[in-house]
């Protein structure tokens, strides 16, 4: 029994490869947070793009605010996100059973929660609870862009949502 202690005290005592040992063990550490990283900016770079393509489809349809091309606007958001998997919907005045149209528009009031409020006219004032006061009625175009995001590391919405989803709302008239 004495030489199986002996050894075992001489083993504590040795402190040979310790620095080893902890380096195995710290480097671990450091890829595994590094590889976290890693998803946070997939993450964000995947929304940015997304963000900036729809924020870019807004502004081209307020530029052509009288002959948007609705028809087009999927394909486009899509190219200037660089994303084919991004599913891109276009919904007017709060509405997703009538398609966007240019002409013999109907126009709504905008309420501060974002839903729309049907109007009599497009120069109607809007008027009631939840609006801005003195403001008029319009057509809205919703862009919204969406597709699930993988993680490579962390567990699916740990941190982060497991969906992005960008949207952008502009007043056509």
């Amino acid at each position: 029994m004495m030489p199986i202690l002996r050894t075992l005290r001489r083993l504590r005592a040795d402190t040979r490869g310790m620095a080893a040992v902890e380096f195995a063990m710290w480097s671990a550490l450091f890829f595994l947070v590094s590889l976290a990283g890693l998803d946070f900016g997939s993450f964000y770079l995947q929304r940015s793009s997304a963000d900036e393509a729809v924020s870019a489809a807004a502004v081209s349809a307020f530029a052509t605010r009288t002959s948007v091309n609705f028809d087009g606007m999927q394909g486009y958001v899509r190219a200037l996100a660089g994303d084919n998997s991004l599913t891109v919907t276009t919904v007017c005045n709060g509405s997703t059973g009538t398609a966007c149209t240019n002409s013999g528009r109907t126009c709504a009031c905008l309420k501060n929660n974002g839903t729309y409020v049907a109007a009599a006219s497009c120069s109607a004032t809007c008027s009631g609870t939840g609006m801005t006061s003195g403001s008029t009625a319009g057509y809205y175009l919703q862009i919204v862009a969406t597709k699930p995001y993988q993680t490579m590391i962390l567990p699916p919405g740990f941190v982060m949502p497991s969906k992005i989803r960008q949207t952008a709302t502009v007043r056509l008239q």
